[in-house]
């Protein structure tokens, strides 16, 4: 109990996983400036669990990609995350090949998108819906995926690769998700403006 007491407040956040290297190390910064005195425990899941924590109480904040809309969540959008193809066989578009390319199959968003930018790519053999398995199977084996730009970017400089010319952007929207009827609380409002101001260090 005495070390309980030591805190004068506590928070469970949660992001998507994936964003392990872009939001939520900047957000944990953020949170740790601004809530002092608090105890913080951050994870990252999928949305469809991060909105049931949120449902029974077990998180406070949590940054998803597919809301499911509920009368007790709130969501509010946070940002577009941009994806971007990359490869380690093809400079340009014309020049991929569908039996080495790994449809971005991560959220249902994106999977919408890729089938409307890239119908002749939508049949292909090979589907992941992780990032990371996806980027371990580029390392590993080679070929073209999507990635998140900053990933895109990261993994081009590390490997004999490129960002695709002429290939489409496709963008992933972010939500902010907390209880409504927590949403005013002083240290919800606190740790939503801290995720807003990591969201602005990315930016600039």
């Amino acid at each position: 109990m005495r070390a309980f007491n030591r805190f004068e407040g506590s928070l469970r956040v949660a992001a998507q996983v994936g964003m392990t290297r872009s939001i939520l190390p900047g957000w944990l910064e953020m949170l740790l400036q601004v809530l002092p005195r608090s105890s913080i425990h951050v994870e990252s899941d999928y949305s469809p669990q991060m909105i049931s924590d949120l449902s029974l109480g077990n998180l406070d904040i949590a940054v998803v990609y597919a809301p499911r809309y509920l009368p007790e969540i709130t969501y509010d959008q946070l940002m577009v995350e941009e994806y971007v193809m990359v490869s380690t066989t093809a400079r340009r578009l014309c020049d991929v090949s569908p039996d080495s390319y790994i449809r971005p199959g991560y959220t249902v968003a994106l999977e919408k998108a890729h089938a409307e930018a890239l119908p002749n790519l939508t049949a292909c053999r090979l589907s992941m819906g992780s990032e990371t398995l996806a980027d371990n199977m580029l390392r590993r084996a080679g070929g073209t995926c999507y990635m998140r730009a900053e990933d895109a970017r990261r993994f081009a400089a590390e490997r004999p690769s490129h960002i695709v010319e002429q290939a489409p952007t496709l963008h992933q929207p972010v939500y902010t998700a907390v209880l409504a009827r927590r949403r005013h609380e002083p240290i919800i409002k606190k740790g939503v403006r801290a995720l807003h101001l990591a969201v602005m260090s990315l930016e600039s």
